[in-house]
């Protein structure tokens, strides 16, 4: 991301350039917005320029990560560096909140106790954060509850099927600008693979790589049953990952 004052500042995601498609292409324009895992604030930023009123929701170091609980690893030791992570990131998000004059407001807590007092909001997205959590829709309930129109969930394209989107992703455009509708094998099945391996502890703070189409059937059960599915890719790491982004229309 780019901090004013401060220059360039190097990260796990570079999203920079591509934030419009990275959040379904949704309007947000004067729309009341609760952002679940705003870390140091780059979407953060990003919304509010196009018109959003941010409610930003995180992690403080007084809470702990979703980890993976491995039997024999020192959790305690784990879940200090950790907080220690957190509070970075926390002075992270205000040190780009001051030097971009943002005036989103920012709430601690975890995802599964999103308290009511945070009001109605039109929009909730959640940049790819269900992929670290172990009760993925528990935390997207206990968030649509608060919300009146849209959700927008972003997150990692499963790695065993990219073949079957790659191709429809790095396409040109049509020339009459609307995209070319991906085959519904493109979604896949409605199902989430369980990722740590207890053989060599891989994965101690991933738990999941979910498909398209399970998310579009979460969110239809809590009532967003309209959904458009998008695909596009971000780099993280320095690498080129193929993302997806489920917006879901509330129905009822």
């Amino acid at each position: 991301m780019d901090i004013p004052g401060h220059g360039e500042v190097s990260g796990e995601w570079d999203l920079r350039g591509d934030e419009h498609r990275y959040l379904g292409g949704a309007d947000l324009s004067g729309r009341r917005v609760l952002e679940l895992g705003a870390a140091s604030g780059f979407l953060t930023s990003y919304m509010e320029r196009q018109g959003a009123d941010v409610v930003a929701y995180d992690l403080s170091e007084r809470h702990s990560w979703d980890v993976v609980p491995f039997a024999g690893t020192d959790l305690g030791s784990y879940d200090a560096v950790r907080r220690d992570h957190l509070r970075k990131i926390n002075n992270g998000f205000w040190l780009n909140h001051r030097a971009q004059g943002l005036s989103a407001k920012l709430v601690h807590g975890t995802v599964y106790t999103v308290p009511a007092e945070i009001g109605q909001v039109d929009v909730a997205t959640f940049a790819s954060i269900l992929l670290h959590l172990r009760d993925p829709f528990l935390a997207l309930q206990t968030s649509c509850r608060l919300v009146k129109d849209t959700v927008i969930v972003t997150d990692v394209y499963p790695a065993s099927e990219y073949h079957l989107v790659g191709d429809f992703v790095d396409a040109p455009d049509p020339a009459d600008g609307v995209p070319t509708p991906l085959p519904p094998e493109a979604h896949g099945q409605a199902k989430a693979t369980f990722l740590p391996q207890h053989w060599d502890h891989a994965y101690g703070d991933t738990w999941w790589h979910m498909s398209p189409e399970l998310i579009r059937r979460y969110v239809g059960v809590l009532g967003f049953e309209r959904t458009e599915i998008t695909y596009h890719h971000a780099f993280a790491g320095g690498r080129r990952t193929l993302l997806y982004t489920v917006v879901g229309h509330r129905t009822r």
